[in-house]
């Protein structure tokens, strides 16, 4: 259930969002990993909340995971979305907690809402100013007459993997030494530690069940036994296998008196579940999950308390976030990429104990540095399309710098011709190599700072990168690659491919069937320009000395080479290589390496050409064009409706990216076609539309099945 509600609130929040007296940005600490807006004003303006009770998924789907009856509107669940919502994630000691901020405007209908995620015995906590209710182990909601805060939290215990399964009852890693100071240290008290250690006695105490102790026992073989033979005689009683390799399911072991081991059947739980060692380990994973629960609410009240009560250092003032957030936008989500790895590492490391070692490090201590990039994400649902602004920004001069000098290039004329203009799309890159390998390595001395023990030895990382940055040849390497790119998908043809499958008669006897189907077969070009073509043109050549020995057709046509494919079994016919006048192509188009033979190109449009010369990705999807050539694909009933569908209201996609304002900014559009109001509203319409088409099927499926 809580998935769901996890969920819900997620959809609510994005949802049901004009600063009103509380501006709940106030409420964002500055340390928070990843940051969310909803524009209230613009919410419900393009979305009406009258508008969205007329979609049945809505009311079918939504209604039900928020267990609201389906008379009830939208309007009435307590959330005032005319008022601006947030949701951040914070992060730190091991947990990561989603946080979202909502506005209320009727108490009791919220609480309505909410009394229907928690058991009744539960009451909320009268705090201080607000009150606050557990709604289950990971998820706490705090509120007063103003706002909610609702937390989800999770919280890695390292100490919770750190129970040996391999071993015989008590034993811990390393020693015995290590499990006591581990119960100490876990349990916070010794009473605990006595707690746990008297459960364990207990279970230890209790008598095998009668009807296991007697599959222990057998002493005749029976039908369903078998023989094995042995090399030494012992009594009659059971084998001990401390550890298994290889359990055989509903068997025990018993050695006779003869050399015969006989395997009985019994299930494999006898062997393993009804033991001292299984107590005490469902003992030590009970209080792991006690302590997990207890850390968990303990940081979800920590941040609900200061919420409400705390004098919280906002987000709202910080440089980072001024300078890439769009306070008129929709929708804005900025992310701090240094602490995001921070907690990757603490979190992986953390779930790894078996490898930490004693002075290995302090993980905190090393992941207080991080790579200092903040990104934005700017939405803005217009009429005709959806626009995303996206930023990327530093406050350290140093790596804003660097980022100038990588993006200092332009793409190439020579490449620009190759993008033909029916094509179904492009990606062109144009970045300074040299500069990205100085970058690089600032980049990796900081993120190898950043690992978990690694991190002790940073003067030492910080040498060895020195001493790469001393013997690889930047230079030499930009003279390889300068760091113009281009890729085109000119189309997708089908082709007729043969394969081979087995059918089975009555016996279970196999004959094998060739059989032949239709796939997509992409027709592209992969262009990059070298300032060392003798280079090139050797390893091109290189696999005509190999073919043969390899069993592979590579065929020099003269002034290019060809990989030739067997027809009836690839999707490809073949590859063509070329190597001439400083580019390097890779394409499946005969008529761009004819092109490229007779210094001759595609005549582009204007728009299309100013994009790629003058910005440092630019990247093209046709959508309708893309739709068109997988329609033969999509042959199925419900398939060719919603490829239908998408083809009348899906326009196309765009990205243009460059560096302007010492910052990397960029824009992406989607076009949208179709009778809607605007792009915002073209996203339920779509989820409206394409959930019907799939009811429909299967109501259709289960009338042709009764």
């Amino acid at each position: 259930m809580m998935n769901k509600f996890t969920f819900l609130l997620a959809i609510l929040t994005a949802v049901f969002v004009s600063a009103g007296a509380q501006n709940l940005l106030d409420k964002v600490p500055l340390h928070a990993s990843v940051v969310m807006k909803y524009s209230g004003k613009s919410f419900s303006e393009k979305m009406p909340l009258k508008k969205l009770d007329t979609y049945p998924f809505i009311k079918n789907n939504l209604f039900k995971i928020l267990k609201i009856d389906s008379l009830t509107s939208l309007q009435n669940i307590g959330i005032d979305v005319e008022q601006d919502s947030y949701q951040y994630v914070s992060t730190g000691d091991s947990a990561i907690s989603f946080v979202s901020l909502l506005h209320l405007k009727n108490i009791p209908q919220f609480l309505s809402m909410v009394n229907a995620h928690y058991q009744a015995e539960l009451k909320p906590e009268k705090m201080n100013g607000y009150e606050f209710i557990s709604i289950s182990a990971n998820t706490y909601v705090g509120w007063n007459n103003e706002y909610a805060v609702f937390v989800i939290t999770n919280y890695s215990n390292p100490n919770r993997y750190r129970y040996n399964f391999q071993a015989d009852t008590t034993i811990m890693v390393d020693s015995t030494s290590l499990m006591a100071d581990s119960m100490i240290s876990l349990f916070d008290s010794a009473a605990t530690a006595k707690r746990y250690q008297e459960t364990a006695e207990e279970i230890e105490e209790k008598p095998v069940p009668e009807s296991n102790a007697g599959k222990f026992k057998s002493k005749k073989p029976q039908a369903s036994q078998k023989k094995v033979t042995g090399s030494s005689k012992t009594k009659k009683k059971p084998v001990k296998v401390p550890q298994v390799e290889e359990v055989v399911p509903n068997q025990t072991i018993d050695k006779a008196n003869d050399e015969d081991i006989t395997i009985s059947e019994a299930p494999v739980e006898d062997l393993y579940f009804d033991s001292a060692a299984e107590a005490k380990r469902e003992a030590w994973n009970i209080e792991q999950s006690k302590i997990v629960r207890a850390r968990q609410k303990k940081i979800a009240v920590s941040i609900i308390e200061k919420s409400f009560t705390g004098a919280i250092n906002s987000i709202r003032n910080d440089i980072s976030y001024k300078s890439i957030i769009d306070s008129l936008a929709d929708v804005s989500v900025w992310l701090n990429y240094g602490d995001l790895l921070k907690q990757y590492w603490l979190t992986d490391f953390a779930t790894r104990p078996f490898m930490m070692q004693p002075g290995s490090g302090d993980i905190e201590k090393n992941a207080e540095k991080d790579i200092a990039f903040r990104s934005s994400a700017n939405m803005y649902f217009e009429k005709d399309r959806l626009r995303i602004e996206q930023k990327t920004f530093s406050p350290d001069k140093e790596m804003a710098k660097m980022r100038k000098q990588l993006f200092h290039s332009k793409q190439s004329k020579s490449l620009a011709k190759f993008v033909n203009p029916d094509n179904v799309g492009y990606l062109s890159v144009s970045i300074n190599s040299e500069a990205m390998a100085n970058y690089y390595y600032k980049i990796i001395k900081q993120y190898l700072s950043n690992t978990p023990y690694i991190g002790d030895y940073a003067a030492i990382i910080d040498v060895y990168i020195d001493l790469l940055e001393i013997i690889i040849d930047e230079k030499a390497i930009a003279e390889l690659m300068p760091g113009n790119y281009l890729f085109v998908l000119h189309d997708m043809r089908k082709k007729e491919v043969s394969y081979t499958t087995y059918e089975y008669d009555d016996n279970f006897k196999s004959t094998e069937v060739k059989k032949t189907k239709q796939e997509l077969s992409p027709n592209f070009i992969f262009i990059m320009e070298t300032k060392k073509e003798g280079f090139m043109q050797k390893l091109v050549n290189l696999p005509l000395k190999y073919a043969k020995e390899g069993k592979y057709n590579y065929q020099d046509r003269g002034g290019y080479y060809e990989l030739v494919f067997d027809s009836g079994k690839n999707i490809l016919n073949g590859i063509y290589f070329m190597v001439k006048e400083g580019k390097v192509i890779v394409t499946t188009s005969k008529a761009s390496i004819d092109m490229a033979m007779n210094n001759t190109g595609y005549a582009l449009d204007e728009e299309t050409k100013k994009s790629i010369l003058n910005n440092n990705y630019s990247m093209q999807l046709y959508s309708k064009r893309l739709i068109q050539q997988l329609g033969p694909e999509l042959t199925a009933g419900v398939n060719q409706k919603i490829n239908n569908y998408l083809q009348q209201n899906m326009g196309d996609v765009k990205l243009e990216s460059r560096l302007k304002d010492g910052m990397m900014q960029g824009t992406t559009t989607m076009n949208i076609t179709g009778d809607h109001g605007n792009s915002l509203e073209f996203f339920f319409n779509m989820i409206d539309t394409i959930n019907t088409i799939m009811e429909e099927d299967k109501k259709e499926g289960e009338q042709k099945f009764n």
